[in-house]
């Protein structure tokens, strides 16, 4: 036995290297589409699609406004991509309104094609009083969005 090759008593095993190089690369692409995979997030940042930054009022002829105010993109495996946003939902009028529901629409940027909808009931919002809601909406990953925020009075 070569002495070059023992080591302790104990044979030190032959590699085969060219079979460990291609399993070593292999691991590591594989390892690399996990990272890239489970880094893989929502890189659409929301914006209030124009006509609804409050300038405009709600969608049966109220007073009422509804501003975007805050966004946060998530994204899980289960879930896919959410975003949780927050809208102030405002009474500028002289008096108040009575059940007053918040419609919101995740809208897909490119085709107009709402992705996700929400209505959150509200109640009573007095004259000169705000409100604001969080709701979380469902999207695509990759996929750019706007979002519409109406206010609406219903009769009771």
């Amino acid at each position: 036995m070569d002495p070059l090759r023992q080591v302790n008593g104990m044979e030190r095993p032959q590699r085969k290297p060219k079979e460990n190089r291609a399993q070593r690369a292999v691991l590591i692409m594989c390892l690399a589409a996990l990272v890239f995979l489970s880094c893989a997030g929502c890189v659409s940042v929301l914006t209030q699609a124009d006509g609804e930054r409050g300038d405009t009022g709600a969608g049966n002829g109220t007073a009422m406004r509804a501003i975007l105010v805050r966004q946060d993109a998530d994204w899980g495996i289960s879930r896919g991509c959410t975003w949780e946003t927050a809208f102030q939902v405002y009474n500028p009028g002289t008096t108040e309104e009575r059940n007053v529901f918040l419609h919101v629409e995740l809208v897909n940027a490119d085709t107009g094609a709402v992705r996700d909808s929400k209505d959150l009931y509200l109640g009573t919002i007095g004259p000169g009083e705000e409100r604001v809601v969080t709701l979380e909406l469902d999207g695509e990953c990759l996929r750019q969005y706007t979002v519409r925020a109406i206010p609406l009075v219903r009769a009771p």
